[in-house]
């Protein structure tokens, strides 16, 4: 099992942030464009944990995310979905997407 950091750079060391997800919770899915939509599904508890982090983001804000302690990589927040209602087993779930494109730097 593999963790993926979040982690929310605001220019205050008061307001940063940091989010630790198992990663089975996400999945992930790369898109054109240096795009990845990152999926969240889970029990309720954990969901809304998660939901409440990136609920909080500004358009364009920058999230590093580092997979499995490989080091940050910076991508810009591009939004959120709404949450759903879903089952897994039988048993109730949560589910929700983020979007987040690769940041770049211009040379």
């Amino acid at each position: 099992m593999a963790n993926i950091v979040f982690h929310r750079v605001s220019g205050s060391r008061k307001k940063d942030k940091s989010l630790d997800v198992n990663d089975k919770f996400i999945s992930l899915q790369n898109r054109r464009e240096g795009a990845m939509v990152v999926k969240f599904k889970g029990p309720e508890e954990k969901i809304m944990e998660i939901y409440h982090f990136f609920d909080g983001l500004d358009d364009m804000e920058t999230v590093p995310i580092d997979i499995d302690n490989t080091g940050p990589v910076e991508h810009y927040f591009r939004g959120i979905s709404p949450i759903s209602d879903d089952t897994d087993d039988g048993s109730p779930i949560k589910n929700f997407s983020v979007t987040l494109q690769l940041r770049r730097e211009l040379i």
